[in-house]
């Protein structure tokens, strides 16, 4: 036998070889897009560090829907992302994950502040979830710009704010662009709205209460905070296109209003993750176009606490090989935050991140509002069963459509039970 194809022979056995030995891990999530591709990069990453084994990602918009779907027929990935703590809490009762290990554990504690656990903690007392690209709620962006050359403040206080939106209102442009139109999702950003209303107007305790269906729907509270709400949208020339049009009003078009030119309002509610689906030319300057403040507390008695959002990794039953305890255990780390943080429009929680990963001054300012938050809550809807969550988005478009308040918390509150 000739040497070359000796030599060659033996590469093909060798390289056979190895890919024999190469170990897998399937996991299922919901983002796609940009977003799969960002964390394709964080795969990449964990790939380079660990040359025998091979992460296989698989993204689904209808997550929720095929997560149960697989389960009932006991197809499982090896790990799931999970968008929402209800989802976690029912796949966890139903006893088909896999409680984090000592060595995952250690990790959490050492790297995260302690709600990150507690939020990825299930009703048996069992930690479960370990959190990846997480985002912050309640804040409002606006043109840098043009809000300097109109000489608008930023408010400091809910009083303030009510000034403000009166002034900007009698500019004939409207204070604030609302939009809720988000496909299957349409509801979630009005979700938000109340959610963040309710943390300033009552204690976290009633939030809390509320997740559990301690507090209903239809509850002073609740009413209270729908009430604000309402005030806003139903002023005339508060909201661009008044309140009929939030709900035919895609999330991504009423973000971009407030850049338009002309623009088309003022100021816009919204989560860390709007600066991923800005106009291009936005995007591309977000430290000089975009400013950004907290919506304020409204009870100024009450103290400040943050609304979050995020995606937990989970192992399924029986998917618990070292290669799947690797990967889970990466995701604890800075390391595996900072090919997605360098792509932006994502936020990590972990505390040995390297914060120079993020491009901007405005996202390295978010992980600052992330990292110092004495008190946080997680989007609330997020957390509550998954029936319930549909009916709260469901609720919300229903009253910016028209119907009577009374009605919609009555029907989010029937969808408890079902």
């Amino acid at each position: 036998m000739p040497q070359r194809t000796a030599i060659a022979i033996s590469l093909i056995l060798t390289s056979s070889l190895a890919l024999a030995q190469q170990k897998t891990v399937t996991v299922f999530g919901n983002f796609t897009g940009q977003d799969q591709q960002s964390f394709q990069k964080v795969i990449n990453a964990f790939e380079a560090k660990n040359p025998g084994i091979k992460v296989n990602y698989t993204g689904s918009a209808d997550f929720v829907t095929l997560i149960n779907v697989r389960v009932q027929a006991g197809n499982y990935p090896d790990i799931a992302a999970i968008p929402q703590p209800g989802v976690m809490y029912d796949l966890a009762q139903k006893g088909v994950l896999v409680p984090l290990w000592n060595s995952a554990l250690t990790l959490v504690k050492r790297n995260y502040s302690p709600a990150w656990l507690d939020l990825g903690t299930a009703e048996d007392g069992k930690a479960y979830g370990i959190f990846h690209r997480v985002n912050v709620k309640g804040l409002v962006f606006y043109n840098k710009t043009a809000f300097k050359n109109a000489g608008y403040k930023v408010p400091k206080t809910w009083p303030e704010l009510q000034a403000l939106t009166k002034k900007m209102a009698a500019t004939k442009t409207a204070p604030w662009c609302i939009g809720i139109e988000s496909g299957g999702a349409t509801g979630w950003a009005a979700t938000d709205w109340l959610e963040n209303i309710l943390l300033r107007t009552a204690p976290a305790s009633v939030y809390d209460k509320w997740i559990t269906n301690k507090v209903k729907f239809d509850s002073p509270e609740v009413r209270k905070a729908w009430g604000v709400l309402d005030d806003i949208v139903t002023t005339p020339g508060y909201v661009y296109g008044g309140k009929t049009t939030v709900a035919v009003t895609n999330f991504r078009d009423a973000s971009q209003g407030v850049y338009a030119n002309p623009a088309k309002c003022w100021m816009n509610l919204q989560g860390s993750f709007a600066t991923g689906f800005l106009q291009d030319d936005v995007q591309a300057n977000l430290d000089k176009e975009v400013g950004v403040f907290m919506l304020p507390m409204i009870d100024e008695k009450l103290p400040t606490t943050l609304e979050v959002g995020g995606d937990q990794y989970v192992v399924f039953k029986g998917k618990d090989r070292p290669e799947v305890k690797k990967f889970m255990e990466f995701l604890a780390t800075g390391a595996s935050a900072a090919p997605w943080a360098a792509d932006g429009g994502a936020l990590f929680p972990h505390k040995d991140q390297n914060r120079k990963a993020y491009k901007t001054q405005l996202e390295q300012s978010f992980v600052r509002i992330l990292l110092s938050a004495k008190a946080a809550r997680f989007d609330a809807s997020d957390a509550m069963p998954s029936a319930v969550n549909l009916a709260f988005w469901k609720g919300t478009t229903d009253y910016f459509t028209g119907k009577n308040l009374d009605q919609v918390l009555k029907d989010i509150d029937a969808a408890y039970g079902k």
